[in-house]
């Protein structure tokens, strides 16, 4: 099972930590090109790591200037492929006729498989379910997607990605030190949402680790991702191998709120 886990890297020092566990492959938030992420890494850093199985990661909403910018990025690049958001990336990697994978991560869209299949279906290799969705709807993707796709089963799940510094401008309008990263409390229903910026924007995530150990069951799956940003690696140690005891599961047992449904 651990060979099939895909872990988002905090520290070079953590890949032989999780090597001893049976870990393979790894996620690397690349400089310039990721929010969300405390840890970001360079070309020249992900470069260095002699680990075959490497991913780079690309979150943030891109611009021409930024494609333009990422055309020499992604030549330069020594990885087995790339964890992206933006559709442009997926262009740019074809129109350079590099030869990687391709896993396409919008967080809260890839919710059914008719339109993962469609992405499928144009080349990418893989796509990211969201797991704001029920186990069952999570299994019926998996059981109709035409490729395997990769499953979020554990790290705090992203709420929100803005493109302003809302953290910035928050201390700078009451006066107050910032603070990065800052849990704030939901004034009406008392929900607490971890928040963090960086110079391309802010994220918030649940103030809850997500536990999708049950996921781990299912078939037709190319990696399961675990993201330990804000995470203690023994934490994270204790879910891969199996003696993590939280189990907060978001929506997977129960329906989220925010569908929109035929009536």
């Amino acid at each position: 099972m651990q060979n099939k886990f895909l872990v988002s890297i905090n520290n070079l020092d953590d890949i032989e930590i999780y090597k001893k566990v049976g870990v393979t492959t790894f996620l690397f938030p690349l400089e310039g090109y990721a929010v969300g992420y405390p840890s970001i890494f360079s070309v020249f850093d992900i470069n260095k790591i002699k680990e075959e199985n490497k991913y780079v990661l690309i979150n943030r909403i891109l611009d021409c200037d930024d494609i333009d910018k990422l055309k020499e990025l992604l030549l330069k690049l020594k990885v087995k492929g790339i964890v992206f958001e933006d559709i442009g990336v997926f262009n740019l990697v074809k129109k350079l006729k590099l030869d990687i994978d391709l896993i396409y991560f919008p967080n809260h869209f890839n919710t059914n498989y008719q339109s993962i299949n469609a992405f499928l279906d144009k080349g990418l290799t893989s796509a990211v379910v969201s797991n704001e969705i029920t186990k069952k709807e999570i299994e019926d993707i998996t059981k109709n997607v035409i490729k395997p796709v990769v499953l979020q089963v554990f790290g705090y799940n992203m709420a929100m990605y803005s493109r302003r510094l809302l953290l910035d401008n928050y201390a700078k309008v009451y006066n107050l030190e910032k603070k990065n990263p800052l849990v704030i409390t939901e004034s009406v229903s008392k929900h607490e949402f971890l928040v963090f910026e960086n110079n391309y924007g802010t994220v918030s995530y649940d103030n809850h680790i997500f536990n999708g150990e049950s996921l781990l069951e299912l078939d037709n799956v190319l990696y399961f991702m675990v993201n330990t940003s804000f995470i203690p690696i023994d934490t994270v140690i204790k879910f891969l191998t199996n003696s993590y005891q939280d189990e907060y599961s978001g929506f997977l047992d129960r329906e989220t709120i925010f569908k929109l449904r035929d009536e």
